[in-house]
């Protein structure tokens, strides 16, 4: 076993945790906004990872470009879809994107605490 060999498993295991972990945190979050925090990791770190693990083995080859595009695709895509996803939450839980007078209050008084 080379160390060629040893940086590609330890790669592939560190995305792998990654998304397990993601997936854990996903299943314990009580709410759906909760829920938002925990997808990152495995839209941006496992992505990285595995990205990381293809150009160690193949090197800057198709394959490994390919996978540096799908990485890349992957990060960026990944926090407007979280957004998208909040947005639309929000707009289904009140009717209409606005700050609510909650909101403010709470934003002018920092040490009250939010109402989720």
């Amino acid at each position: 076993m080379t160390a060629e060999h040893v940086a590609v498993g330890a790669l592939l295991t560190f995305g792998l945790l990654s998304v397990v972990l993601s997936s854990a945190g996903l299943v314990a979050a009580k709410s759906g906004w909760d829920k938002l925090h925990y997808t990152s990791p495995a839209a941006v770190v496992a992505p990285v990872a595995i990205a990381a693990a293809v150009l160690v083995e193949d090197g800057l080859t198709s394959a490994g470009a390919k996978a540096v595009l799908v990485a890349v695709v992957l990060i960026l895509t990944g926090p407007v879809l979280v957004h998208a996803t909040a947005r639309a939450a929000r707009i289904r839980e009140h009717g209409r994107f606005v700050i609510l007078s909650e909101e403010l209050e709470s934003k002018e008084d920092p040490s009250r605490p939010s109402k989720r």
